[in-house]
């Protein structure tokens, strides 16, 4: 079965919810009961949680396989790439890894975070990995698709 596809800003708002601790079953329980101040806590001035509200409203089965199997993001740009992999992984760019322009490269993660991340991202994304030769460590190059190789896919 393949992963949900859903808009950035659901992952980002699970993805904050997810790194301020808040368990699936938690999530869903507040969802369904649509507590709005319990979600209020984590929103820093954003978002705009009755939206999540209603994508699980929807399809309580989809929400359910989005937060159990993952999911795929419709369209991406950098800073939201950024901000996803800050959230899920706890990584800042010039920190954790250099941003190339069209390109953020220089990211150590596990297999697994490789291939989840290569299942989340748009399809006008690209995700690589390349072994840094000074260092001897296996890296991640996420790289935008120019418009030509968008065509192919």
């Amino acid at each position: 079965m393949s992963q949900v596809r859903i808009a950035i800003n659901y992952a980002i708002m699970i993805e904050r919810l997810r790194s301020e601790g808040v368990e699936n079953s938690q999530l869903i329980n507040k969802l369904k009961e649509e507590n709005y101040e319990f979600l209020n806590q984590f929103g820093k001035g954003m978002p705009d949680w009755e939206a999540l509200v209603n994508l699980f409203k929807q399809s309580e089965d989809d929400f359910q396989r989005i937060l159990n199997e993952g999911y795929h993001i419709k369209f991406l740009t950098k800073g939201s790439l950024m901000t996803l992999l800050r959230l899920k992984y706890g990584i800042e760019v010039e920190k954790d890894y250099d941003d190339k322009g069209t390109a953020i490269e220089g990211i150590i993660l596990s297999k697994e975070a490789v291939e989840t991340v290569k299942n989340t991202l748009a399809p006008n994304w690209k995700l690589t990995t390349y072994i840094d030769e000074k260092e001897g460590l296996s890296k991640v190059r996420i790289e935008l698709l120019k418009s030509s190789e968008l065509t192919s896919i």
